[in-house]
This record gives C-alpha cells, sequence and structure tokens, in this order.
C-alpha cells in the first residue's frame, strides 16, 4: 500500500487574517456533517465561501485523527488529472502504471479524514464522479466542497453562503454598527491598511453606506478596505458607482481571479455557456428581481428560446449569478447588484441593451393595465403585492419612458393611475413622474389629460390646494374634446379640489361628483374610480352635515365592493359607517366599524387611509373617556399627516382633541400625544386595536411584580421611544445600569418587546 508522505501531517493553511462574521455558518456545517458525509458551500465568487470551508476544516480537525486535507482545484484545467490533484495534497506517492484513483481508494478505505475540495465549478461533473467513488470506497472519509454551483449527487448537502449581514441605516441604533458581520469584517480589515483604523461617530454611517452598496460580499469588502491608503471612507463610498474600476486593486497574494472584482467575476461568466451568458446579460435589465414569466417575456427569442429558459435558469441558480426566493407563494429570483452591473455591461457591448430595455418597458406597461382591469375584484391583495414586488422595475421602467425621445407618453400612460401609486404609498414619487412627462409629452393627447387629473388628485392628498384646482381644470378643459372617461376622472378631480375647501366650495363639489358618477357609469370604466368618488362624496355629505345621504352611500359602497370581493375601499366603507356611528351616539359600534377597517388596511400600504382610520378611532377613545389613548393615537397621526403634507376633516379632530385635552388637562395629554409620535406604524396599529404587535404576546394589563419608582421611569422613557443610549445620558447613568433596568422591567413583566412596554405604559397612564 502507497504511504504519505512527511507533507501530509499539514492540515488546512492556517489563517494569515482573522475569521469575522461566520460563527452561524460554522455551527451549520458542523451540525451538517453529524448527518451527511457530503457538504457543498454554494455561493457567488467572493462570497467567503474557501474561507469558511478552511475555517470548518480547522474547528474540526480533532474529529478526524488521519487529517483534514485541503485540494486547491481552481487552476486545474484538465478533469483527468483530478485524482493526481488529491493525490498530491494528501501527499501519495506516485505510483507508474498504477491507476491513481485505485491508489486513493485503497489508501482511504480504512482512514478517518475530510477532504477539502475548494473551487470545483468548472469541474463538476469530474469532481462528482470522484467525491461518489471515494466516498463508497472509504467509509470513515468526509468531504467538504466549495463551488458556485452544486454536484448534484447522491448524498449531498447544499449549503448557501449569503454575502454578510448588513445594518440598515434608517433603523440603525448608533454605535451598534460592528454587531453586524460585513461592518466588523470592513473594521478589521481596514484596521490592518490603516493601523488605528475605528468604527467611530463620524464614519460610521459613511461606513454603514459603503458596506451596504458592497452587498456584504467580503472580497468586494476587503479591495475596497485596500483604497483607503488613498481615499476616506467618505471617498470611497460616494466613488462605489463604478466599481469596477474602483476596486481593481488588491492583496497580490490572493489567487489571481481574486485579485480584482472584474476579474472574479470575468472567471465565473467564462464558466457560463454561451446561452447562460447571454440570458445573465438581457437578465440585468430587471432591478429588483423577477419571475420566469417575466424573464421569458423580456429575454427569450430565436437565440435563447423559451424552450431552453428554465434549464438556463436552473444553471445559473447553481452557478450562484441567480438567487432564488420565494414570495407570496411564487418563486422570484434576483442578482446582486454586483453581478447585475457586469451583466449589463456585457448586454451594453452587444448592442442589445436597448432592445432588451423596450421589451422590458413593454412588459411593466402592460402588467399597470392588466392590474388596473382586475384591481377592484377578488386578486386585489395578490395585486397589491405584486405591484409592491415589482416597484423597482416600473421605477426602472419610466426612467426608460423619460429618457428616450418620443417614449414620455407612454411613461405618462404608466404613471397616470392613482390607485397604483396609493397602493404603493408612493404619492410623491408619483408626482415626480408625472410632472417630468407632462413637461416632456405636452400634445393634446388623452395621456396627457389623464395625467393632469392625476397629478390634480395626488395634490389634493398632499395639500397643495391650488394645484388641484388649476390642474384639474386643464385636465377637464383638454378631455372635453378627447375622451368621456378622462372628463368623468376630470370631473371626479374637480369636486375633490372642492371637497377641501370651506362650507360654500363643499356645496358646489355635489353636482361635479354627482356628473363625474353618472358618466363613469356610461362609460363603463374600472369600478375602483366610482368607488373612490363613493368615497369622497360620502365624506364631503358628512362635512356638510347630511348624514342620511352619506349613510346611504356609504352602504352601497359596502355592499359593492363585498359583492365583487374588493378590499381597499371596503375598508373605506367601514371607515365612513365607522364616522357615522359615532355622531350618531354609539361609539361601541363605531369602534367596530373602524377596527374591521384597520384589519383591512394591515394587508395594503395606504398611508391616508391609515392616517384617517387611526385619527376616527382616536375620537372615539375621546368620546369613551381615555383621553390619554386619544392624545397618543393624535400624535401617531400627526407623523401621518406631515409625511403626506395635509390633514383631513380639521373640524372633527379640533372638536375631539379638545375633549381629550378637557380630561386630562394639557400636560398629560402632551406627554401621550409625544409618546405616540415615536411609535412605528405596528405599535400604534397595536395600541389602537387593543392587540399585541405582531407575533408578541399581549403584555398584562396590571403589572405581575411591582416596579421599583427608578424602573417606572425608564418604562416611562421606553415607552417615549427613547434608546438605551439616550435613556442612559437622560438619567446620568452608565448605559450598562441603563440596559440592566430595561432587562429588569422585561423579565418582571413577562415582556419580550420595547413595544410591548410602550403599550403596558399607555394603559397603566388610562387606568390612572
Amino acid at each position: 500500500m502507497a504511504s504519505p508522505s512527511a507533507r501530509s501531517a499539514r492540515a488546512v493553511p492556517a489563517d494569515l487574517t482573522s475569521f469575522v462574521g461566520r460563527r452561524h455558518d460554522l455551527a451549520a456545517v458542523r451540525q451538517l456533517f453529524s448527518a451527511t458525509r457530503l457538504v457543498t458551500l454554494t455561493g457567488m465568487g467572493g462570497v467567503g465561501k474557501t474561507r469558511l470551508a478552511l475555517q470548518a476544516g480547522n474547528e474540526m480537525r480533532r474529529a478526524f485523527p488521519d487529517g483534514v486535507y485541503l485540494v486547491e482545484l481552481a487552476s486545474l484545467t484538465d478533469p483527468d488529472l483530478l485524482p493526481q490533484a488529491v493525490r498530491d495534497a494528501i501527499g501519495l506517492r506516485e505510483q507508474p502504471a498504477v491507476d491513481p484513483l485505485a491508489v486513493l481508494e485503497d489508501f482511504l478505505g480504512e482512514r478517518r479524514l475530510m477532504l477539502v475540495l475548494d473551487n470545483c465549478e468548472h469541474l463538476v461533473d469530474a469532481t462528482a464522479d470522484l467525491v461518489d467513488r471515494l466516498l463508497r470506497a472509504a467509509p470513515g472519509v468526509k468531504v467538504l466542497v466549495t463551488s458556485r454551483q452544486a454536484l448534484r449527487t447522491v448524498g449531498e448537502h447544499i449549503y448557501p453562503v449569503a454575502p454578510l449581514q448588513t445594518p440598515d441605516p434608517d433603523a440603525l441604533e448608533s454605535g451598534k454598527a460592528t454587531r453586524y458581520p460585513a461592518v466588523a469584517l470592513f473594521a478589521d480589515r481596514a484596521a490592518a491598511v490603516l493601523p488605528g483604523f475605528a468604527i467611530t461617530p463620524q464614519n460610521e454611517v459613511a461606513v454603514v453606506r459603503l458596506c451596504r452598496r458592497l452587498e456584504g460580499i467580503p472580497l468586494a469588502i476587503e479591495l475596497a478596505c485596500v483604497r483607503l491608503r488613498a481615499l476616506t471612507v467618505d471617498e470611497l463610498a460616494s466613488r462605489l458607482d463604478d466599481r469596477f474600476e474602483l476596486l481593481r486593486e488588491g492583496s497580490r497574494n490572493l489567487p489571481e481571479r481574486h485579485q480584482t472584482l472584474q476579474a472574479l467575476i470575468d472567471w465565473s461568466y467564462g464558466l457560463c455557456t454561451p446561452i447562460e451568458q447571454l440570458l445573465w446579460a438581457r437578465a440585468s435589465v430587471f432591478a429588483g428581481g423577477f419571475t420566469t414569466e417575466t424573464l421569458e417575456a423580456v429575454c427569450t427569442d430565436e437565440r435563447l428560446p423559451a424552450s431552453a429558459l428554465l434549464d438556463t435558469v436552473a444553471r445559473l441558480v447553481d452557478k450562484s449569478i441567480l438567487i432564488r426566493g420565494e414570495h407570496a407563494g411564487h418563486t422570484r429570483f434576483r442578482m446582486l447588484e454586483t453581478l447585475r452591473e457586469y451583466g449589463r455591461a456585457r448586454l451594453a457591448e452587444s448592442s442589445q441593451d436597448t432592445t432588451t430595455a423596450r421589451r422590458h418597458r413593454d412588459w411593466y406597461a402592460e402588467l399597470i393595465r392588466t392590474a388596473g382591469r382586475e384591481w377592484a375584484g377578488p386578486r386585489q391583495e395578490e395585486w397589491a403585492t405584486r405591484l409592491q414586488l415589482e416597484h423597482a422595475n416600473i421605477r426602472q421602467a419610466l426612467e426608460y419612458c423619460m429618457s428616450l425621445p418620443g417614449e414620455a407618453r407612454i411613461g405618462l400612460e404608466m404613471a397616470a393611475v392613482p390607485w397604483f401609486w396609493g397602493a404603493m404609498d408612493h404619492l410623491t414619487e408619483a408626482r415626480l413622474w408625472l410632472d417630468r412627462g407632462l413637461s416632456l409629452h405636452q400634445e393634446p393627447t388623452i395621456e396627457r389629460a389623464w395625467a393632469l387629473a392625476t397629478t390634480a388628485y395626488i395634490a389634493g392628498f398632499q395639500g397643495d390646494y391650488d394645484a388641484v384646482r388649476t390642474l384639474a381644470d386643464q385636465a377637464h378643459e383638454l378631455a372635453v374634446d378627447l375622451d368621456d372617461r378622462a372628463r368623468a376622472f376630470a370631473d371626479h378631480v374637480r369636486g375633490f379640489g372642492r371637497s377641501l375647501g370651506g362650507p360654500a366650495d363643499l356645496e358646489s363639489a355635489i353636482p361635479l361628483f354627482t356628473e363625474a358618477l353618472a358618466q363613469y357609469t356610461a362609460t363603463g370604466i374600472e369600478a375602483q374610480y366610482a368607488d373612490s368618488l363613493m368615497v369622497e362624496l360620502a365624506a364631503t355629505l358628512i362635512m356638510m352635515g347630511d348624514y342620511d345621504r352619506a349613510r346611504a352611500i356609504a352602504d352601497e359602497l359596502r355592499a359593492r365592493c363585498a359583492a365583487i370581493g374588493e378590499r381597499w375601499n371596503l375598508s373605506y366603507a367601514h371607515w365612513l359607517r365607522g364616522i357615522l356611528e359615532l355622531i350618531h351616539g354609539d361609539p361601541e359600534r363605531a369602534e367596530h366599524e373602524l377596527f374591521e377597517a384597520l384589519r383591512i388596511k394591515q394587508v395594503f400600504r395606504d398611508t391616508l387611509g391609515l392616517g384617517l382610520t387611526l385619527e376616527s378611532v382616536a375620537w372615539t377613545a375621546a368620546v369613551q373617556g381615555e383621553a390619554e389613548q386619544a392624545a397618543l393615537l393624535f400624535g401617531a397621526t400627526d407623523q401621518i399627516w406631515r409625511t403626506l403634507g395635509a390633514r383631513q376633516m380639521h373640524g372633527f379632530r379640533r372638536r375631539y382633541e379638545a375633549m381629550a385635552r378637557d380630561r386630562v388637562g394639557d400636560a398629560r395629554f402632551e406627554v401621550a400625544f409625544d409618546r405616540g409620535s415615536r411609535l412605528n406604524v405596528d405599535e400604534v396599529l397595536a395600541v389602537a386595536l387593543r392587540e399585541p404587535a405582531a407575533d408578541e404576546p399581549p403584555p398584562p394589563s396590571s403589572p405581575t411584580i411591582r416596579l421599583t419608582p427608578r424602573e417606572r421611569q425608564v418604562a416611562q422613557l421606553v415607552a417615549e421611544g427613547m434608546s438605551n443610549k439616550e435613556i442612559a445620558a437622560k438619567l446620568v447613568v452608565s448605559l450598562r445600569t441603563a440596559e440592566g433596568h430595561v432587562e429588569r422591567i422585561l423579565a418582571k413583566q413577562g415582556f419580550t418587546s420595547r413595544a410591548q412596554i410602550a403599550i403596558w405604559v399607555t394603559r397603566q397612564a388610562g387606568q390612572d
């Protein structure tokens, strides 16, 4: 039998730099090896597969008395030499005239060791055959593979290696960035380049922004740190628009394919077949994500037939070019932005970028048309979710329209859909696209008339009352000679504009609403337009004091929506009925209707409707004597009105706010109001519905263990939205002391979140 040379005493190479951010992955890999003998780490180039494999091998050495051996395959081009590469890594002497694979099988048969086969993606078939032979011949051998695609052999367990987690800059608590692996890696590697470098309050935001731009890809982060010799973190972050050019300098000790980001992705591209390269390039036209349906519509032709699409997608997933996910029961794919930029560059080189972008635009224009036809029906929630998922692609299609001569007309058609922007909760963005399109397309067309009316409609919700009247009149003037449907919408918006004014304006809105509703019925326009008009007509009648007519319209709207499975405007019907019940002196029935509206709105991104309904819940709380609950909800809705730019139904707000203030006094009212202004949407909904926040047990109505005076003070500050750091500064104590108080409050009350503390404090204040 052959014997290993002295070189075989070595295990995998020792680390030259610290291992950062993969402890969970390490534990998962070790757990897999307790149940299997073959694990393949998959993922894009530069994501850290090799580093994870080496660390795992080192940490599992004691489980393999005969050693852990690294077999580096990146430079191996001939699959027939694979057995020799394994033999060399183990240190077996060559035996002329003997099959090297037979030598391996014979040597490994009685041994307990691990083979780490690194970078197998260009030798997948040969590696799969070799591993199968060795595992069958040697029951004591286990194999850890790194590859951009799986081996697809019997017994293989695939472990995808994802980029390192990065923080959300908008939700990051100051001083906590290094808790995220991507930032911790950046700090470690930056300190190696610039001794003394540290994450500080001054550079923390820039570092987080940089790590997010690099998408948590370890190699990209390490290459970026090299540039700190010449650039500050802020300068580096601002220059990352062309990341391939910027990150071209690396360590000379790295494999050649890893020395620059460009070379790294060139390596992945070269491993793809021509049809895979073509789909990679064409799929780069998508932003955010895509489905096989959209890929087929936008990317297939005679060079990439639809019949070959699914297999090609599967191979790109295997090679970690595409990332597969599931959303709302449907499979979606995406590319890391780094790979997408590379694909776009390849697409431009082929001169197919304009054609592919146009097909992309055409698909999303038709998607919006289809959504419009089906919106007011049983698939409404499904459409709302889909449109939210496709927001980035729709935005990209609009950019195409607004950037090329002659395309703005279709861009206006896509943008002039008010229900879409309401469902997306992007009214401000809608006005930007509409204003841009109107400046580019000034011909007297139906698209321009709809765009003027839509811009006016959105302006009304934002409190731009001059714009709503001026633009609606322009839309009406243009639509009269063009299209009855556009004229009906213009009249609708003209009525809406007047409903936002004083008593005389309210009266003049009614005939405009009535005429528009008749026109909607006559033209057979999509139901959402008439339903929205009925909401505004009923609200106007309520403000005029004509409660019986308002009730009739709200009831009719509720019946219409329920009959066709429509939910968006059904929630508004419940809102209207809740207000009318409150006016008629039944706050309990009012609350029941309003709660139903809120539960529906939780599914949609309807900031306006949420603000209106939460404010009405505050009115019912004031009438029921729950003044601090009302004040808290008034504070929460004020944040919504600041977002939108306008508050609705001022008279009711003034009446019920005064009622709540009179009950508890200005000081207590302002404390609760401020607390409400600090709550997020989920917390506000939990308070309003008298329910725990999502996935949380309900907080007790009274303390299970009495809090100390200091703990009650800390609980109050938590309820006001303060972080532990802010509480420590406020009370002039150490951060550790503040954290200890919060932990004791959670333990004593049996809570699991700070939101539950806030809800409990609010209830205690109401009981006091």
